[in-house]
């Protein structure tokens, strides 16, 4: 399903149900959490870039918000329509499903160098 989003559109919050994911066709989005009432942007994804597939496996509650950036043109995968996809047309599917796991790989590899960067600022401020 594609959908035309208006800038500063909040397409996913927190906490909210999970049951689609997204790809972006044109334009900006930001992934963000609100903490303490400001938010910290964990991200930013252009045309090409996807958010929101942990839904695709578990239907979990979101994990930040994502905010369009500009006026967006975002194709949304429903958990279903990708699961009757994996059932009735494999082929398809799999290069899909790699393509996920290469980009979720290397996001936690990001997110595991950013955690560590954090920890040895955090001790060599505590060793001052």
């Amino acid at each position: 399903e594609v959908q035309q989003v208006q800038q500063f559109k909040e397409i996913v919050k927190q906490g909210d149900h999970g049951d689609a994911m997204f790809l972006v066709l044109e334009g900006e989005v930001r992934v963000r959490l609100m903490i303490a009432g400001k938010e910290t942007t964990l991200a930013t994804l252009s045309a090409g870039e996807f958010f929101g597939e942990f839904s695709l496996f578990d239907q979990g509650p979101r994990s930040a918000d994502v905010v369009a950036n500009n006026d967006c043109v975002l194709l949304k995968v429903s958990a279903d329509k990708f699961m009757k996809l994996t059932a009735d047309v494999p082929e398809l599917a799999t290069p899909f499903l790699l393509a996920i796991c290469k980009t979720l790989a290397g996001r936690m590899r990001a997110d595991n160098k950013r955690y560590k960067d954090t920890i040895n600022f955090a001790r060599a401020t505590a060793n001052r």
